[in-house]
Formats: C-alpha cells, sequence, structure tokens
C-alpha cells in the first residue's frame, strides 16, 4: 500500500489566533481530499492512509511538541482496524478520536472505546459536509 502525508494549512488564524490541527486517517484517497478541503479553511489539517502511518506520524507530531487536537479516524484501514490505532494513540496521550465507518460495528466495542476514552465519537458514513464541520467544532473547540 503506498502512503502518503498531505499537510493543507492555511495562514488564516481562528479566533483564539492559533490554529488547531486535525489528522485524517482513512485509506480511501477520495475521503482523505473531500475531508482535507473541507477542513483546510479552519483547521491545519494531516492527512495519513493508514494504520500504521496514523501512530507514527501521530507520535512524531508529539514528540516535536505539536500537539494533534483531533483525529478522524476510519475503522477499516486494510491491514489495522481503528480500534487498534485509536488505543495505540492512547498509550501517548489521550486526544480526540472520531471513529468513523461505512460498516456496522459491534455496538459493545464502540461503548468499550467510548467508555474506555478511547474515542470521542462514534460516526457512520456518508457524512455530509456541514454535520462533519459541526462535529469538528464541537469536540475541538
Amino acid at each position: 500500500m503506498l502512503s502518503y502525508t498531505l499537510i493543507l494549512t492555511n495562514n488564516t488564524s481562528n479566533h483564539e489566533g492559533k490554529r488547531k490541527t486535525i489528522m485524517i486517517c482513512d485509506n480511501e484517497q477520495d475521503v482523505l481530499h473531500l475531508f482535507g478541503l473541507v477542513l483546510a479553511s479552519r483547521y491545519n489539517v494531516i492527512t495519513v492512509d493508514s494504520g500504521e502511518e496514523c501512530i507514527e506520524k501521530y507520535t512524531e507530531e508529539t514528540r516535536r511538541g505539536n500537539r494533534i487536537h483531533l483525529i478522524l479516524l476510519d475503522y477499516k484501514l486494510g491491514t489495522m482496524w481503528g480500534d487498534s490505532v485509536a488505543r495505540k494513540i492512547n498509550e501517548y496521550n489521550e486526544t480526540n478520536i472520531i471513529l468513523i465507518s461505512a460498516f456496522d460495528v459491534d455496538h459493545s466495542l464502540i461503548t468499550e472505546l467510548e467508555n474506555g476514552n478511547y474515542i470521542s465519537k462514534y460516526v457512520r458514513k456518508p457524512i455530509e459536509n456541514e454535520f462533519l464541520t459541526e462535529l469538528v467544532t464541537e469536540i475541538v473547540r
């Protein structure tokens, strides 16, 4: 699997003076591109297309002293599952994660992830752009 990182930034400041950073992890290039475009006007956006790269990029940014305020994390990532990625990220630092899936995910797993503070929210695809923007704004504040 070819992996890449796209970092979208915009010099426009938010109301607090410093833009917050969102990481999008999805193995579908169209989803990465669309979510990135929708969010780049308000946030710094980092996109990755695998669970392994998500963990690697997250730890790299954390070591640099950069905070990732939210991760939009697909559940089915090819070689890794989103719940495994969320658990691994939580070992490094608790961050807000929205788990996203086009498939039904077992309700008990979602409850376990939410109760364990591994994820902030679970959302089913497809996601409308306006809903995505509102949800991200609500969680990132």
